[in-house]
């Protein structure tokens, strides 16, 4: 399931996979929720109409907006597949022990919005997508894949085989974002939240790198570094494939 205005529009516009039913919340209005029920009908999507309660009780929580959809589940692109995506210039998120739901939600927000090729993270050690995180991707999860994987510095050894390089983002990292030109085909690698990059993660790295910061306050949370080194990328390589 799917939930909140922003989400499930993208869910009906993407295409990317199927809408089985919209659920409103009977009080439900204004100009996106119109725009919703219009999508819904042009599909054949089924609408049905509940209250808020019960409609919370479906999201799992009050973040919904007045709107839930049933969705189909999202099919794992092939490896072939996402190894072409990256080399045709869409970099890779690699995303390494972050439990919080909300930073998970933020960067794939942000991925989809620089046209990553993927968001990848071990889901045996790490938060899940849920609701809560599709609703803070605000549809992005819909533009953009989100890959399980079952260890990172396994997957990582994988991509290099592939020609990718593979940065990862550090406070204390060598290269200075700004400074260093990435390689066209590349994943970024980001640690979880107080503890940063694993020492096998780091390992795994073709450079370490840093943002910048004028002051000495404690360093950028995953989501921020991930926006800063998504939107480098994109400026090094602004004419690269994106996906939405």
């Amino acid at each position: 399931m799917v939930a909140g205005r922003n989400s499930v529009l993208a869910a009906l516009e993407a295409g990317s996979r199927t809408v089985v039913t919209v659920v409103l919340d009977r009080n439900a209005g204004g100009e996106a929720i119109d725009d919703i029920r219009q999508r819904a009908a042009e599909a054949g999507v089924t609408l049905n109409v509940t209250s808020a309660r019960e409609l919370t009780d479906l999201a799992g929580g009050d973040f919904h907006q007045g709107v839930a959809a049933y969705v189909e589940k999202t099919e794992t692109p092939t490896w072939d597949a996402l190894m072409e995506v990256a080399r045709a210039g869409r970099p890779f998120v690699v995303l390494d022990h972050v439990e919080d739901p909300r930073n998970l939600g933020s960067v794939v927000r942000s991925a989809a919005s620089f046209g990553a090729g993927g968001v990848f993270f071990p889901p045996r050690r790490q938060v899940q997508v849920t609701p809560t995180v599709a609703k803070v991707a605000e549809g992005g999860s819909e533009y953009v894949p989100v890959v399980p994987v079952s260890n990172v510095a396994q997957f990582l050894r994988q991509v290099k085989e592939a020609g990718i390089w593979r940065y990862g983002l550090e406070a204390d990292g060598e290269a200075r974002m700004g400074e260093l030109e990435f390689g066209s085909g590349a994943a970024f690698v980001f640690g979880g939240e107080g503890v940063g990059l694993s020492v096998a993660a780091r390992n795994e790295c073709d450079a370490v790198v840093s943002i910048p910061r004028v002051t000495e306050i404690s360093s950028l949370n995953v989501a921020a570094a991930a926006a800063i080194t998504l939107y480098e990328f994109r400026r090094q390589y602004p004419s690269a494939e994106t996906g939405g």
